[in-house]
């Protein structure tokens, strides 16, 4: 029984990598020739699990396009704080809530103070389409499963990524080599590596997930779909940890982090809590797809 469900899951992983990788493979034109055409500030910007797709993109033209400097941040800081002040930013949005009202309010704000702005969604309902009037969008298949929106939303940040790029030599090539390579190739191995954490962590009370910075929008995939599942989970940023008796941890981390993260295992272990590790070897800038797979197989 437990074979045939593995089986099943693979298949289920494998048929939404094969059409996420295709659709974002299509769309990133779009996407990367919004980038490209237009000028003044960068500005990439999200709502709901569009933080993580948003997160992508940021670090990787930040990484391997050093000519820009975009800023990130969640749509109504955006629209209020920083749009207002602005003229002639270029805007992308992630979403994977059609009907989040903020959409609004950041194409409004962009609109008044003649910026460019494109949305990243599914198919968002009538009213929404009407009232972003002429908004540029970019539509996700996937809906209504908001994990697997982020999912496809964070393929096309990748590859958009990974196009703009003029930086980082060999390291750019090989997440050129695994982007051609495809993902599904890689189902099979992942799960068997960390399908016993996954399954334990899903027999706890009460988890607290923590990460760095940099993983904490791939690790709110992990708290979302634990949530779904029923699992009493939080987030914590390890920075702000404060491990007690008891407490059950998951450490999400890239291997690079070791060092930085074993200070703060063992303080967890010493107070008595008990700690699960996710840690991936590979490139960071495509952890998260990682992250994203092994959360829809939850």
């Amino acid at each position: 029984m437990q074979s045939t469900r593995n089986s099943s899951t693979l298949e289920y992983l494998r048929k939404i990598i094969e059409v996420g990788e295709r659709w974002a493979k299509e769309a990133k034109s779009k996407l990367v020739d919004f980038i490209k055409t237009r000028g003044g500030e960068l500005v990439i910007s999200y709502s709901s699990l569009g933080y993580s797709p948003a997160s992508i993109l940021y670090w990787l033209i930040t990484t391997a396009n050093p000519e820009k400097t975009p800023v990130l941040q969640d749509t109504d800081t955006i629209a209020l704080y920083r749009l207002v002040y602005r003229k002639s930013s270029t805007v992308i949005v992630f979403t994977t809530r059609g009907d989040d009202p903020s959409l609004v309010r950041i194409a409004d704000a962009s609109r008044w103070t003649g910026g460019n702005i494109l949305v990243v969604t599914p198919k968002p309902p009538d009213i929404v389409v009407e009232m972003l009037r002429n908004t540029p969008l970019i539509t996700v298949p996937g809906g209504p499963n908001e994990i697997l929106l982020s999912f496809y939303e964070s393929l096309l940040s990748l590859y958009t990524g990974v196009d703009l790029g003029v930086s980082i030599g060999k390291r750019l090539e090989r997440l050129k080599e695994f982007i051609n390579e495809g993902y599904g190739v890689t189902v099979e191995e992942l799960l068997e590596k960390y399908r016993n954490i996954i399954n334990n962590v899903k027999e706890e009370e009460h988890i607290i997930i923590t990460s760095t910075k940099f993983l904490e929008p791939a690790s709110y995939i992990l708290l979302s779909v634990l949530m779904e599942k029923n699992v009493k989970a939080s987030f914590v940023p390890i920075s702000l940890l404060k491990p007690k008796r008891n407490n059950v941890i998951l450490i999400v981390s890239s291997s690079v982090e070791e060092s930085l993260l074993k200070e703060k295992k063992m303080k967890a272990l010493m107070s008595g809590a008990k700690v699960y590790e996710l840690t991936f070897n590979v490139d960071p800038l495509e952890l998260p797809i990682y992250l994203h797979i092994l959360a829809l197989s939850i």
